[in-house]
């Protein structure tokens, strides 16, 4: 009996779940950007001088319509300076206005300076930011 019993306890210990793996902890969510096109997948960015100022030129193999829904939505929020601090909208100075434009498979924000002397500084602030942007990211 003594070795019945032993048998049983062995069996039992033996047979138990294993212990649960511990969790990997996750990285918080990405706050999503509405006003940054570059979030839609496939999505590239050049930067383009104009008369007045510059614009960035978002092309994507991806869903155009949602650049272009982020891009109008940048375009806005920049001209009107209302929005939350950190996003694409807020990240150029007042010194432009911007309106947004349906290309083929994007869109193209055009910034113009609000003084004509305010162009070049216009110009440069965009490149900038371009080369910023070309990671694909919005974060600064």
């Amino acid at each position: 009996m003594l070795r019945f019993s032993f048998i049983v306890i062995l069996a039992a210990a033996c047979g138990g779940k294993p212990a649960p793996k511990a969790q990997e902890p996750t990285a918080p969510a990405k706050a999503d950007d509405p006003s940054c096109p570059l979030l839609v997948p496939g999505t590239s960015l050049s930067v383009e001088d104009t008369t007045g100022g510059a614009a960035l030129v978002f092309v994507t193999t991806g869903d155009a319509a949602a650049v272009r829904t982020r891009a109008t939505a940048l375009a806005e929020m920049h001209t009107k300076h209302e929005g939350p601090s950190g996003t694409m909208g807020m990240m150029f100075s007042a010194k432009s206005t911007a309106k947004a434009s349906d290309i083929a498979n994007g869109s193209r924000v055009e910034f113009t300076a609000k003084k004509p002397e305010d162009a070049a500084a216009v110009q440069s602030e965009l490149h900038m930011h371009g080369g910023h942007l070309s990671s694909g990211s919005c974060e600064m």
